[in-house]
Order: structure tokens, then sequence, then C-alpha cells
């Protein structure tokens, strides 16, 4: 799953064993580069999950390590199964970006 991010200045692609995303604990790869397809590395990265019918996010904040060459691993738990939104944000130097995945149907 890639994206780029609503400005166009990073790439990002999703991807996990599985499912990216399921009720529970969900381990992710977030691979970053820049729109000439370098990898961005020690970049402030975030992530926000959303549920948007229910308006609320996940109980724990994710937490993202860098593990270099552009990925970071993000430990996302999500509380119900549903209709969820992922946003990663991207700050590198003055450059601050972010795209949105959509999940309509996350399972048990």
């Amino acid at each position: 799953m890639t994206k780029n991010t609503a400005k166009g200045l990073f790439q990002v692609r999703l991807s996990a064993s599985g499912e990216i995303l399921k009720n529970g604990r969900n381990e992710i790869n977030v691979y970053i580069s820049s729109d000439k397809g370098q990898k961005i590395e020690n970049a402030k990265v975030e992530l926000v999950p959303w549920m948007p019918e229910h308006g609320h996010g996940a109980a724990w904040p994710p937490a993202v390590f860098d593990q270099g060459n552009g990925v970071y691993r993000a430990v996302v738990a999500l509380t119900m199964p549903g209709h969820w939104q992922l946003t990663v944000k991207i700050s590198k130097g003055d450059s601050e970006d972010s795209v949105l995945f959509d999940f309509p149907d996350v399972k048990n």
C-alpha cells in the first residue's frame, strides 16, 4: 500500500505480515522516500489512528521506531473492529507533510 503525501514531498509505503490493520496489536513497517526516490532517514514520524464514525482515535498513541535506511517500525493498538483511518505525519528539516490511509473494514 503506497501513497504520496498531500503536498507531494514524500512517498509512503505501509507493509505488515498479514493485514496492515486489524483489531488489537499491529506491527507496521513504514517506508518513506522523497518524491525523487531517496530514502528519508532521521525524520520525525507520527501515526494517528482515527475512527471517523465514532469520532475517536486509539486508546494509546502509536509508538514509532526509526530502523534506519528510510524504514520506521510502528506499533498501533486498535480497540475495536470497524472503519479506521491512519494518518502518517512526517517532519524532516523544514519539510512537513502527511498522508491518509483508509481502512474501511478492520476485522478481529
